[in-house]
């Protein structure tokens, strides 16, 4: 685990502070969270995730994958309007 050392604002340490209030949380974990939650948002797919999409936008591009109509998809699993 690494520390850092943040320099915010007053202003800014007090509407997080009300915030974590709000949720339960101390500062330092809200601030956790907050930093976890946008390093998700900024991580990049996996290789395999990324070829598995590559192949089939390709068969998309080629026409290769059939799709099916919201009413045969729902009478292939017994579902009724």
């Amino acid at each position: 685990m690494i520390r850092k050392e943040l320099h915010l604002d007053e202003k800014v340490i007090s509407a997080l502070e009300v915030e974590a209030k709000r949720q339960n949380r101390s500062l330092k974990n809200y601030l956790e969270f907050l930093a976890i939650e946008q390093a998700k948002k900024l991580e990049v797919p996996s290789k395999e995730y990324t070829d598995m999409m590559d192949d089939l936008l390709n068969k998309f591009d080629n026409n290769e994958i059939e799709f099916s109509s919201i009413e045969e998809v729902m009478n292939r699993n017994g579902i009724s309007n």
